[in-house]
């Protein structure tokens, strides 16, 4: 039948609704008492919509994904810029997430020797959460150890965070210990128990050189650029028009005499090719080296250049085979010229320990983690007897 409504009130014709309605009532408040009865005896709250024995579902910044997306430079440059400088290691890099040794959980941890895991791991099981089993316990797993980073500014101002070979040789001086020299403002001098020389480096665009005003000046040693190979797609090889002069006259000015060569080969047989020419111009120079003969591979910063895209592979086949042809040759030794870049990037762990390491680094102090030989630390000199800048080395010896 058709209901009717009246006001506010719903009855069916043909009854008293009123009594209909009181019978309702009284029913309605017996069922609710028996109810709340009933759940009183259980032990639960009638307002509790949960079984307060299921965890909620947390997560610790442990497990947060990364979403491997890297910062541009330009955003790692200001956000280290701003990094104490005494920050460990062990922090997190800008452009990565917090890795689980970082949290507060990680630290809590470390003084109860449990695992920063252990927790959301039991709750996630206790709730049946199939994502537990992404976040496994430590005591059950058999994790490496967290790699040591290292942060570093480049020649250009710019920041970058690289991973520490620990295959490779380390640093064996403090560099602590580097300091400005008391003999000249612009000179870094080591204060530990080594010998200290100061030395420069040249090639044709410093022009005509006065040596002996060079050596007057207390310069002890020198790397002669004996060539280099253009970096555009021809890739030109071109001896240094003042390399005989400069290999001469340095080493009539009582100087220790190295000498290097520019590479930008994209193969062995191209850096065979290098080799060649700078053997053949310290031969036709008539001077016997002090220092070893530098292969000095670069990238082209603000140009196309031929070898920039070169792969880390093919950096070790060419330098070997530089410095196979090199020795195999001449009386001359063949090392490496580096800085950070090229040691987070393009120097595999073998050809860092094979060489001695011509390491140019513009800091106050080498930021470097690895072993080197001689350290150019700045390409801004003021050198007696040469016009305009000049790099300045140190020799540690």
């Amino acid at each position: 039948m058709k209901r009717k409504t009246t006001g506010n009130s719903t009855c069916f014709p043909g009854n008293d609704h009123r009594k209909t309605s009181v019978k309702r009532n009284t029913v309605i408040c017996l069922a609710g008492v028996l109810l709340s009865l009933l759940l009183l005896t259980a032990g639960c709250s009638p307002s509790s919509g949960a079984d307060s024995s299921r965890p909620s579902r947390s997560f610790s910044s442990a497990e947060e994904k990364d979403t491997g997306k890297a910062p541009e430079k330009s955003d790692i440059a200001s956000t280290i810029k701003a990094a104490d400088a005494s920050e460990s290691t062990s922090a997190p890099v800008p452009g990565s997430s917090a890795s689980a040794a970082d949290t507060p959980a990680a630290s809590a941890a470390a003084a109860t020797g449990s695992s920063p895991t252990e927790d959301t791991t039991a709750s996630a099981a206790a709730a049946g959460d199939s994502a537990s089993s992404e976040a496994p316990s430590a005591e059950n797993s058999s994790e490496p150890a967290e790699p040591r980073k290292l942060k570093y500014i480049d020649a250009w101002d710019e920041w970058h965070t690289m991973e520490v070979d620990p295959g490779v040789e380390e640093i064996q001086y403090d560099p602590e210990k580097f300091l400005p020299s008391e003999e000249s403002p612009q000179w870094i001098t080591y204060t530990g128990d080594l010998e200290c020389l100061q030395g420069i480096d040249v090639s044709e665009h410093q022009g005509i050189i006065d040596w002996q005003a060079v050596a007057a000046a207390g310069y002890r040693f020198a790397f002669i650029r004996t060539g280099f190979r253009g970096y555009g797609d021809a890739g030109t090889l071109v001896e240094d028009s003042m390399a005989v002069e400069n290999l001469q006259k340095a080493k009539e000015a009582g100087l220790e005499v190295g000498a290097y060569f520019f590479s930008q080969a994209l193969n062995e047989e191209e850096a065979e090719e290098e080799a060649a020419l700078a053997v053949s111009v310290i031969e036709r120079s008539g001077v016997e080296l002090d220092l070893p003969l530098i292969y000095d591979p670069e990238l082209i910063r603000d140009d196309h250049g031929r070898a920039n895209e070169i792969t880390r592979e093919q950096v070790a086949l060419n330098t070997a085979a530089f410095c196979r042809a090199v020795e195999s040759s001449s009386a001359c030794k063949a090392d490496i010229y580096s800085n950070l870049p090229w040691e987070h990037h393009y120097f595999d762990t073998d050809t860092m320990n094979t060489y001695d390491i011509w390491y140019a680094d513009y800091e106050p102090q080498p930021q470097t983690p690895y072993h080197f030989t001689w350290w150019q630390y700045t390409n801004e000199g003021k050198v007696p007897g040469i016009e305009g800048d000049v790099d300045l080395n140190l020799w540690l010896r």
